[in-house]
């Protein structure tokens, strides 16, 4: 019998929006819907280049942190 190990997972610095979402927890289209114009508040930064959608890890991080609840 073999034993699975598990690596750990390298996330990248920065992300496409289908990693990003991984990283996040959050289905595609919830990070999507995110991006939308009047949504733009609610979800984290991103970079928008040549088409291209790029999240970077530390405003991932900075999104995540500020959705922080303390326990009671």
């Amino acid at each position: 019998m073999t034993q699975k190990t598990s690596l750990p997972v390298i996330w990248p610095d920065n992300m496409r929006p289908g990693i990003a979402a991984k990283y996040l927890g959050v289905s595609d289209s919830k990070l999507a819907k995110l991006r939308m114009e009047p949504n733009r508040h609610l979800g984290p930064r991103f970079i928008k280049a040549a088409g291209c959608i790029v999240y970077r890890r530390s405003d991932l991080d900075d999104w995540l942190e500020s959705h922080l609840v303390e326990a009671a």
